[in-house]
């Protein structure tokens, strides 16, 4: 079962334009191009075309953001008591202002959100969970999952096998 249908077909070039932009966004249009085997104007061609069907949404810098600040994040799974979509609202729009707060997705199940949060240490982490509390008067349920080590990360997605499972017909 396809997630949406795309009005788009791809064939072989435009997956090999997504998987070596995928492992290189700073390439240029010539490396691209001899890497897909095409000359410039029809590669950049089709790079604007996957551009506006929306499969190419972005071109982003991978920060270790460990690194960067020296902190740590977790992982939190969060269940809103007293589910509503205006609470649910709100708990969104407390979230959007929260820098701590890096990636936040609603999810179907168990629980309401999946969300990942930076932290310099226990106590910080406290003091944002805290933070949840007081600003938003929301009431929820969350269990914490501090990450150790990333195993796989998506930029290492090979674009050629995940759409030879989920494209084909």
């Amino acid at each position: 079962m396809k997630y949406r249908d795309s009005a788009m077909k791809m064939d072989r070039l435009d997956i090999k334009i997504l998987s070596a932009l995928c492992q290189n966004g700073r390439m240029t249009k010539l490396q691209l191009s001899d890497v897909v085997g095409l000359s410039a104007t029809p590669c950049w061609e089709r790079i604007k075309k996957l551009e506006k069907a929306g499969i190419i949404q972005g071109y982003h810098a991978e920060l270790d953001l460990r690194e960067l600040a020296n902190v740590s994040y977790s992982r939190v799974e969060v269940t809103l008591k007293n589910y509503s979509l205006s609470v649910s609202r709100k708990f969104e729009q407390m979230i959007e202002k929260m820098p701590q707060v890096i990636e936040c997705e609603a999810v179907l199940g168990d629980v309401d959100y999946i969300l990942k949060i930076l932290s310099r240490g226990v106590d910080d982490y406290l003091a944002i969970i805290e933070e949840f509390t007081t600003t938003g008067h929301i009431e929820f349920d969350y269990k914490t999952l501090a990450v150790s080590k990333v195993i796989k990360s998506p930029h290492q997605t090979n674009v050629e096998e995940i759409y030879n499972y989920f494209c084909r017909d």
